[in-house]
């Protein structure tokens, strides 16, 4: 994935897709789409999540969960990313708590400057149809730099539906959410918006996600389709 940016790691890095070509991850859907799980986003060390972009079969990435990160006595699961600096340890990570997901925004300190930790809830699958979420954290900047970072998130349940169907596979019990990032750089005012819309699949995970950059007056849009999975 060249251009998302995750929940993440959004200060500095581009993490929810580390690109990659490789699609032969064997499926454990247990039985065509009908998976045990209750989560809308199953967490769990191995998971991992192939995709393929919509408009360039050339370009895929896996999100894949490879160890954890305690922060305030909760566990949040990490992404493993590649293509970063070999030097960089990911402070950030999402959790689930009974249906409602948080992302944390870990404590860092590059080149002389402090970051502050924050946690901000990113999606509510407990919301109705047409009900909605907001949440914002601020993070502290500190040592050779002073100001804030500022995180606001904005969701909405858009649909429910019983089945869809993608690359020929059916999978069951859809939600179709919207969450729209919002994120303030105190120290050069810079401020930029992303809408994600994904749509996840009970006991599976996202399926499919577009994501839209606005910067000023400049949009990009990504469109990413599953294309198989692995959960333990």
């Amino acid at each position: 994935m060249k251009k998302t940016i995750s929940y993440y790691l959004i200060t500095f890095f581009t993490i929810f897709a580390s690109c990659s070509t490789s699609d032969d991850i064997n499926s454990n859907d247990e039985g065509n789409g009908h998976p045990t799980s209750t989560s809308y986003w199953p967490f769990a060390i191995g998971n991992k999540w192939n995709f393929k972009n919509i408009n360039d079969p050339n370009d895929s990435f896996v999100h894949h969960l490879y160890k954890t990160i305690n922060y305030e006595g909760k566990t949040y699961f990490q992404v493993e990313f590649l293509n970063a600096p070999e030097n960089i340890e990911s402070t950030d990570g999402v959790r689930e708590d009974n249906g409602v997901f948080y992302e944390l925004h870990g404590a860092i300190s590059q080149m002389g400057v402090n970051i502050s930790a924050g946690t901000i809830m990113s999606i509510n699958t407990n919301l109705s149809v047409g009900e909605e979420w907001t949440d914002h954290v601020t993070l502290t900047i500190s040592g050779d730099a002073s100001g804030t970072i500022t995180h606001t998130n904005k969701g909405k349940i858009i649909e429910k539906v019983a089945s869809l169907t993608l690359n020929g596979k059916t999978y069951q019990n859809i939600l179709k959410i919207e969450l729209i990032k919002n994120i303030n750089n105190s120290i050069n005012g810079s401020s930029f918006t992303i809408k994600y819309e994904d749509w996840l699949a009970k006991g599976i995970g996202p399926v499919y996600r577009k994501t839209t950059y606005n910067y000023g007056e400049n949009n990009e849009v990504e469109e990413y389709q599953l294309t198989s999975y692995s959960l333990n």
